[in-house]
């Protein structure tokens, strides 16, 4: 997929390879609770198998960027009361961040030069904590943002140290946190009137049944909510975060944004 291709500009960017758009991810083995979910060291086993029959030419891997999102799944997973984990939280986060660093490793060696390093969002914000026993629904739940806000900090550090770990490599941090709790903090600026529940659901928060399960509901303005379901946001969610990632400032994205990636990418290859 072209970066051009996504943001329709007439300048032809590299090649963007997004290893996770179908399936949900988890970091953990022993995470994949929530239907749908694939563990990363599988997909990436998809990718190294399509390298190693020649069906994914290896100067275009050099190309092109990447971009890793993964994790929430796992720290929404740690507080389901039927899998107790065996960890304590900051154990479990970096177990986590070690998953993520062997993940980049192999990225490297299969040839991928540009990378982008998406944090996390506030996942303790998301509707589906009404499921949770221990989880507010009246606000969100804290022990589970210190969790993600943690990963997210060890995710930043592995950033600013990729360009010496792996010569060769330019790498960026995109702050999603804070970019979904500015449109907590100030939702009509960004037309949001809903920042709480989700617009595809059932029950508290809408966050109770997944979309399209047996009696769900839709909302008749779903551009106005910053949840689509009871896991991800909006589309208009998602197109305003999108935007600031490919040309936001250092407050948004760092230590540059997407599109100066996408032209590093381009003069390297």
């Amino acid at each position: 997929m072209r970066v051009s291709n996504i943001f329709s500009f007439k300048k032809t960017y590299p090649f963007i390879y997004i290893l996770f758009c179908v399936q949900s991810l988890t970091l953990h083995l022993w995470g994949g609770l929530l239907q749908g979910v694939m563990p990363i060291q599988d997909k990436l086993q998809q990718f190294q198998t399509l390298v190693d029959q020649n069906k994914i030419d290896k100067d275009l891997i050099r190309q092109s960027f990447f971009l890793f999102e993964s994790g929430s799944n796992d720290i929404f997973n740690y507080f389901l009361s039927f899998d107790p984990p065996t960890l304590n939280p900051d154990a479990y986060v970096q177990s986590m961040l070690t998953q993520v660093e062997d993940f980049i490793d192999s990225l490297y060696r299969l040839g991928a030069r540009s990378l982008a390093v998406f944090s996390l969002g506030p996942v303790g914000c998301v509707p589906a904590r009404a499921v949770l026993p221990s989880a507010p629904v009246d606000r969100c739940f804290g022990k589970m943002n210190k969790m993600v806000k943690n990963y997210n900090q060890g995710l930043e550090n592995l950033v600013k140290n990729v360009h010496i770990k792996y010569p060769g490599v330019a790498g960026v941090y995109g702050a999603v946190y804070d970019i979904v709790q500015l449109f907590r903090a100030m939702p009509m600026r960004y037309g949001i009137l809903n920042v709480s529940s989700a617009c595809c659901g059932y029950g508290t928060l809408g966050g109770q049944m997944q979309c399209g399960k047996e009696g769900y509901y839709i909302c008749s303005n779903p551009n106005q909510f910053l949840f689509w379901d009871f896991f991800h946001p909006s589309e208009h969610a998602y197109k305003l975060i999108s935007k600031l990632l490919w040309s936001g400032s250092q407050s948004r994205i760092r230590p540059f944004n997407l599109k100066a990636l996408a032209n590093i990418t381009l003069l390297h290859s």
